[in-house]
């Protein structure tokens, strides 16, 4: 399944707004992987992220899902891992190990993954 190229723009946008805080690069992955490799300034590489792209301002965008599987292939990695929402005002990240939710199956038989307390999520706005 490929994404839009506008959701990759929003992909990009995001992870870069991410990296403005600690520096660094990133490398997109293949779509059957999460989406980013994260690396240092000396180019070693520092963790992965997935970023989930949503058409809502960031006051009205929790609560913020995710589909489990995602999160599990972040985990898989076992790097530092990310996940990162992507909202059309900033963004909303959080190291996968501080996610607290909920898990609730979709209407198509996904499990996902729901985060409601937005005090434990860092932000960024450009």
């Amino acid at each position: 399944m490929f994404e839009p190229d506008q959701d990759f723009k929003k992909e990009k946008q995001a992870v870069e707004l991410y990296l403005q805080r600690a520096g660094g690069t990133y490398k997109k992955l293949s779509p059957d992987d999460v989406d980013f490799r994260l690396f240092s300034n000396t180019k070693s590489i520092i963790g992965y992220a997935e970023v989930k792209v949503l058409n809502t301002e960031m006051k009205d965008s929790f609560p913020l899902t995710v589909e489990a599987r995602k999160i599990i292939k972040l985990r898989d990695k076992r790097l530092s891992a990310v996940m990162i929402w992507h909202c059309i005002d900033g963004i909303f990240y959080l190291p996968i190990e501080g996610l607290h939710g909920d898990a609730l199956w979709s209407e198509d038989g996904e499990l996902l993954l729901r985060f409601n307390n937005k005090k434990i999520f860092k932000y960024v706005r450009p």
